[in-house]
């Protein structure tokens, strides 16, 4: 199972459960673009079945992080 968690200023606000692997990195690359309505920080957090997880960071400053 693949999650997508996204988290505006550290609050949980959207937690989307995928079967398919390629609908969630899909989404994740394509949806999880900016800031969003995150007053200052959104992270956008990609969990795979291997326990693995890709994480962006986006801030109203501009910066862009991500593993």
């Amino acid at each position: 199972m693949y999650r997508l968690d996204t988290y505006y200023d550290g609050n949980l606000e959207l937690s989307v459960k995928y079967s398919d692997g390629l609908e969630a990195f899909t989404d994740y690359l394509i949806k999880c673009i900016d800031v969003g309505f995150a007053k200052e920080l959104a992270t956008y957090n990609l969990s795979l079945p291997t326990g693995k997880m890709y994480t962006k960071n986006f801030n109203r400053a501009g910066f862009i992080g991500g593993k």
